[in-house]
């Protein structure tokens, strides 16, 4: 591959990355037409043009997994003629349909970088400052860098970030968690390493619990745990653990209700300890947990059998006369529910392809089994987080750990250094 071909993926890659990152809020704060949705399109067709005349040598797990997940997308992008999109629907399609490009990109560009850890490093470096930096910001100046409902407003105490709500910002910092580990602390070649990646973890950890995403906060403490336990320290990290647990469960509850209330005052702080107290002493009153009861018992006892699928976020047709309210026919809080219903079996067994072609490459690899656990555990994060946001379906960039664990494990042993092309003038001389 010539250097400027990869100069000019790298940055396709980082380009579209911030125009998802950063659209909306130069969208809500200069007034700046949305400038994710159209270059979403021109980034999958530069990608379809460049695999069309580049070199189509790949190793056999790449391949399966490239395709996979172009059976899964391309399938999906039927629907942009079967049927009748808002721009809404059209910009959900788009941005779906871009995972694909960023797999096919990213495993030319490592399959010949001089310094793969070092790309890869980098890239997480700068997708961990834009999940982190908008929230701390947002919580210090209290200005809202995006525009969001009522509900979810900076007033009334949620933080977010560059996201709309605050379950795709902890969903986000949750999937990014374990391949800070996975690449800075488990490949560390220096204290320096260790340490950026201890700080970045920790950071990550902040903004998850910010978020208020419960799920997202108990993932994040079993990878917490489960670094500790590999780092050597199994017995000690039980131990502590297993005295704090006997240490709150001695607390009365009643301290822990009265705890709980009086951070009612703080509206930031009344978002994360309302949301704690239902989980832990009223969870029949929260009307999230139970809704998504609604959606998963409808499905799990009525299952559709769909070629084509309804179309993105347009399951009126399937819940309608079946939910206490009407947010499941746009979104089913399940990328599972919502990649089945909305584009067909045909996608849903792409997605099943690319998950066994990871779990069976992170497996067979030649890895120690701490980057075996966690490479692991980053699939696991990845299908759980899939149920904490109402829909993923515009959060492209949730793919890139896992997509940048198994190049770098398929690719670890591979010679990095293509030889460039140089122009070579026929004469008779230059035959052997």
């Amino acid at each position: 591959m010539k250097i400027k071909s990869q100069n000019l993926y790298i940055f396709m890659i980082y380009g579209m990355l911030c125009a998802y990152m950063a659209g909306p809020m130069l969208s809500f704060l200069a007034g700046v037409p949305r400038i994710d949705n159209p270059l979403s399109m021109v980034f999958v067709l530069s990608t379809l043009m460049i695999a069309f005349f580049e070199n189509k040598r790949f190793n056999s797990t790449i391949a399966f997994t490239l395709l996979s997940l172009a059976v899964m997308a391309g399938w999906a992008s039927i629907h942009f003629f079967i049927s009748s999109l808002t721009a809404s629907n059209y910009a959900d399609l788009t941005f779906f349909i871009t995972v694909p490009c960023f797999f096919y990109l990213l495993q030319s560009i490592l399959l010949h970088h001089p310094n793969r850890l070092q790309f890869i490093r980098r890239l997480i470096l700068v997708m961990t400052l834009f999940i982190s930096v908008p929230p701390v910001f947002e919580l210090l100046a209290g200005i809202p860098l995006v525009k969001g409902d009522e509900v979810i407003a900076l007033e009334s105490g949620v933080i977010k970030g560059l996201f709309f709500n605050p379950n795709n910002l902890g969903t986000t910092a949750l999937c990014f968690a374990p391949a800070v580990l996975f690449f800075f602390n488990l490949q560390s070649r220096s204290s320096k390493d260790t340490l950026t990646g201890w700080l970045l973890f920790l950071l990550l950890g902040f903004i998850i619990i910010i978020s208020a995403s419960r799920t997202a906060t108990m993932l994040y403490l079993l990878l917490f745990l489960g670094n500790l336990m590999y780092r050597g320290n199994a017995l000690i990290t039980f131990i502590a653990v297993f005295l704090a647990a006997v240490g709150l469960y001695s607390v009365p509850t009643e301290w822990i209700k009265e705890f709980l209330l009086s951070l009612y005052g703080n509206p930031f702080l009344e978002n994360i300890s309302s949301r704690l107290y239902l989980f832990l002493f009223d969870l029949e009153s929260d009307n999230s947990v139970s809704y998504r009861q609604e959606i998963y018992h409808y499905f799990w006892n009525h299952p559709p059998l769909l070629i084509t699928g309804y179309g993105p976020k347009n399951f009126q047709e399937y819940f309608g006369g079946h939910l206490s309210g009407s947010l499941g026919f746009n979104n089913p809080h399940s990328f599972i529910i919502e990649l089945y219903l909305g584009f067909g079996v045909i996608s849903l067994l792409g997605f099943a392809g690319y998950v066994a072609a990871y779990t069976a490459a992170l497996i067979s690899a030649r890895l120690d089994n701490r980057q075996r656990f966690f490479g692991l555990f980053c699939m696991v994060v990845f299908l759980i987080g899939g149920f904490i946001p109402s829909s993923i379906l515009r959060l492209p960039f949730i793919w890139l750990p896992c997509i940048l664990i198994l190049i770098d494990t398929v690719y670890r042993f591979t010679p990095a250094h293509a030889p460039p092309y140089r122009y070579r003038p026929y004469s008779a001389a230059n035959r052997q």
